[in-house]
């Protein structure tokens, strides 16, 4: 050609000589690691015109032949009876054997003949310009220094240096047009002109008249190949020796130095192709090609309504005439059809199935009248009653089984057929059942077959060959009539009869043979039930196969990108709703009420009352404290168990020190050593844990209190408030107690004021637990006054509470007041849970504080009212 167009104009076109072709070919190969190159040459009027008319078609299925194993001969004996004389004349069966190696012989040269006379009548005409047609196809040379794809690069073991030696290049061709490959001695290429890669264009040298089968493949080679572009690549050069006075030069000023000619860059385009047409894989769809006998068609997926995908059929004449056989392929069949076989001399039909449908069918041959039988063949792993094979007749039905349980694996039913005129079902008249032998069951009470004679009203059964047996024992039952027959089943002896093979072997009992009846009755009317079953199963698989040939449906895969728009879309736009919920969750602040609330119910019909929403409010608090405290807990449990087994290790130690060597004591001490940073370790989680839990605490409570839901429910007198003055106080035990008073205060000589904001005394709201400690030694009691009922600034001291886990005001996070009381008084104070031990010197207390706003309350008597405490 003149010019040629880039392979990804090639791609957008879909249409291009063989050199394009060849071009486009080899740029696929060698981006995926192969040493390709294209080749300009000659090749034959066939290859050149793409015409395959005389090419045997290689896609033709070849079916699988059952191998049938030879019988060896059995070894000689020396008990074996000797044969008969052979009392035949030996002259005769001479000539006879004569007469018939002739007959062969003459049949043999007459179809050798026809063979002969019928190449001969194939082979095409002489071709004028035979040589002189130019084509253009692609070599892929093995043992290429560039090549880096696995399997391609062959390597010997060297016998002078013992060394790994790559193999002499050599060749293999690819024709674009029809994707065959050919051995470089395939007569359908004659000779070589040049080759060109992504290095350099090499012109062949070689002498043509030696043919292709002997050419050498080392481009690196000057004598045989001419390379036209300056510079052999990198992969080619070797190493060559350097005169001592020059100085080597490099891969690139050896380029430079050689350099003549300046050669574009590439403007070829990325090579895409795209899902659509890869999936169309034709310009239109559709191709047909013509083959020896054979036209082969190729479709699209989906290209046609039924999932027909492949089309082989085999003629007896090269023009097409007269059909032998037809192969079609389908894909994406909702029935799971994926090959239908339509033999045209004999009839016959044959259905092939994927796994995946309800009935388990894997094949479904059909031959027509005069024989008119269907074969069925199942998946019969997957099937509950194990069946491998049904052959279907208007007068017999036969099954084959594989892996039963009760060793059943062949069984037929005689019937008389349905009459068409009267309407008459069809009538069962035998039954044959044949099962293999159990290995733990005597042969003389093991069925091998049994025969059911429904209208001769008998029942033959043949048990298995006993060891050493050449006969095997039998037994036949006479059914009673069905008029004799009810909950008992008549037995009269006269109605059987038997053979046991082994005279040793004990007779059967009238009892074993009451059983054996009353079992073959069971057995015989079961198999009857599975026949009327089978029949209308049968039925209804054919109807099913009739309505899914004559409407087929075709289905989408998952994954198919191309036919899921629609699907991908919902999904794409389900993955944005879940991202931007996941987004709005993360912006917005976390709902602490949210599963308190739930407790509730419906609070728009309803409104909560405040003992409701506290007790809420209290139940959200305790959750996080009590959440840290076992976090906490288990936290100091580990760290008290690293520190007992520290103070182990270290007695183990200084105990047994002199007793160890260096390597073991210095793993005692990295033992210890590690369980030093992992106690430190816990130390700062611990640390860490408590900071973490007061932090969010007070943002718990901040946003409770500031919650639209919550704030009706808390006064509003403690939104704006001034800064608070607190005093400390602390208490000591009197010299006396009496029971006017039990306990007595005085201020401390110098009293400890804290100021709060009061920011923080609105999230506080009405109920404060003060945190004070008091750090007075216990001594004898100074001079002390009452201070029930007495103002401190803005705030009153109404009492003491203890402040223990259950407590409906008090917060154990919070720090309490150390008071002293004495145990013997301990009973006076209703504390509620948790008294401490007898003569117990110390306990927690805590004041109980309610801001005053405007207001000072007198509650130093008992009558102040309990709304008001």
């Amino acid at each position: 050609p003149t010019r040629l167009v880039s392979p990804d104009e090639v791609l957008k076109r879909r249409r291009a000589n063989s050199f394009e072709l060849a071009t486009l070919l080899a740029s696929f190969l060698i981006g995926n690691g192969f040493a390709a190159c294209v080749v300009s040459g000659y090749a034959t009027r066939e290859v050149v015109n793409n015409d395959q008319q005389r090419v045997v078609c290689p896609f033709v299925p070849v079916e699988a032949e059952e191998s049938t194993e030879e019988e060896q001969p059995e070894p000689p004996n020396k008990y074996q009876l000797r044969q008969p004389p052979d009392l035949r004349s030996q002259y005769l069966l001479n000539i006879e054997e004569e007469k018939v190696a002739k007959v062969q012989a003459e049949e043999a040269n007459r179809l050798a003949a026809e063979q002969e006379e019928r190449e001969r009548l194939e082979q095409p005409p002489n071709d004028p310009k035979r040589g002189h047609r130019v084509h253009a196809w692609v070599a892929i040379v093995l043992n290429a220094p560039w090549c880096y794809k696995p399997g391609y690069r062959e390597t010997a073991l060297d016998p002078n240096t013992g060394e790994q030696v790559l193999q002499p290049p050599s060749a293999f061709f690819l024709e674009p047009s029809t994707g065959f490959w050919h051995e470089v001695s395939s007569p359908d290429y004659l000779a070589i002109e040049s080759v060109w890669n992504q290095h350099n264009y090499y012109v062949n040298k070689q002498d043509p008249a030696v043919g292709l089968s002997a050419m050498r493949w080392d481009l690196a080679e000057g004598r045989d190949w001419e390379h036209f572009l300056p510079g052999e690549p990198y992969e080619l050069r070797e190493d060559s020796a350097v005169p001592e006075d020059q100085d080597p030069l490099t891969t690139d000023e050896e380029i430079e130095k050689e350099k003549h000619l300046d050669m574009p860059t590439s403007w070829v385009r990325s090579l895409n192709v795209s899902r659509t047409d890869y999936e169309q894989r034709f310009p239109d769809g559709t191709k047909v090609i013509y083959f020896k006998k054979t036209i082969y068609e190729r479709f699209a997926p989906y290209r046609n309504l039924i999932g027909l995908v492949r089309r082989i059929t085999t003629y007896d004449t090269l023009d097409y005439d007269d059909p032998i056989s037809r192969w079609e392929f389908y894909a994406n069949r909702d029935d799971q059809l994926n090959l239908v076989r339509i033999e045209y001399r004999t009839n016959e039909t044959e259905e092939r199935f994927d796994k995946g449908r309800p009935d388990c069918l894997r094949s479904l041959r059909h031959r027509a009248a005069p024989n008119n039988e269907y074969e069925l063949r199942f998946f019969y792993q997957y099937r509950f009653d194990a069946l491998r094979t049904l052959v279907y007749h208007a007068e017999y039905i036969q099954e084959h089984y594989d892996k039963r349980d009760d060793r059943l694996y062949y069984r037929e039913f005689h019937n008389i057929p349905k009459d068409p005129v009267t309407k008459e079902p069809s009538k069962l008249t035998h039954i044959i059942e044949k099962f293999h032998q159990h290995p733990t069951k005597e042969p003389v009470k093991d069925i091998a077959i049994r025969n059911c004679y429904i209208q001769d009203n008998k029942i033959a059964l043949q048990f298995h060959y006993g060891e050493d047996c050449i006969t095997a024992s039998t037994r036949e039952f006479v059914k009673p009539p069905k008029s004799e027959m009810g909950e008992e089943v008549p037995y009269d002896p006269a109605c059987t009869s038997g053979y046991v093979s082994n005279p040793w072997d004990p007779q059967p009992t009238q009892l074993d043979l009451f059983l054996l009846l009353k079992e073959q009755l069971k057995a015989e009317e079961l198999a009857s039930h599975a026949f009327r079953r089978r029949v209308v199963e049968i039925d209804t698989m054919l109807s099913e196969r009739r309505k899914q040939t004559d409407s087929p449906r075709l289905t989408n895969s998952l994954f198919d990108p191309l036919r899921n728009e629609e699907a991908r879309q919902q999904r794409l736009a389900k993955y944005e709703a879940i991202k931007a919920r996941e987004e709005q969750i993360k912006q917005q602040q976390a709902d602490f009420l949210a599963p308190y609330l739930l407790r509730l119910g419906n609070t728009s019909k309803r409104p909560p009352t405040r003992a409701q929403v506290m007790a809420l409010y209290r139940d959200c608090t305790t959750d996080l404290r009590r959440f840290y405290q076992r976090l906490e807990e288990e936290l100091r449990n580990r760290c008290d168990d690293l520190i007992t087994e520290e103070q182990s290790l270290k007695r183990f130690l200084a105990r047994f020190q002199q007793h160890f060597e260096d390597a073991e004591y210095e793993k005692f001490i990295a033992e210890g050593e590690t369980i030093e940073r992992d106690k430190h370790i816990l130390q700062m989680r611990l640390e860490n844990i408590q900071d973490d839990y007061r932090r969010k605490a007070a943002h718990l409570r901040q946003t409770l209190r500031e919650d639209e839901r919550l704030r009706p429910y808390f006064g509003a007198e403690l939104e704006e408030l001034p800064f608070f003055t607190i005093s400390v106080l602390s208490a000591s035990p009197p010299a006396a107690w009496s029971a006017s008073a039990p306990l007595s205060f005085r201020r401390l000589s110098c009293s400890m004021k804290c100021v709060i904001k009061a920011s923080t005394m609105a999230a506080w709201r009405e109920k404060i637990c003060i945190s004070l400690v008091a750090a007075m030694p216990f001594s004898t009691a100074p001079n002390c006054r009452k201070m029930h009922g007495k103002h401190s600034g803005s705030f009153t001291l109404l009492g003491f509470a203890y402040s223990h886990e259950n407590s409906s005001y008090f917060s154990p996070s919070s720090s309490v007041c150390e008071g002293w009381m004495d145990g013997n008084d301990w009973k006076r104070w209703p504390m509620g849970n948790g008294r401490p031990q007898q003569n117990s010197r110390y306990f927690r207390i805590s004041f109980l504080v309610v801001a005053v706003v405007g207001t000072r309350l007198n509650c130093s008597n008992s009558r102040t009212s309990a709304d008001d405490r």
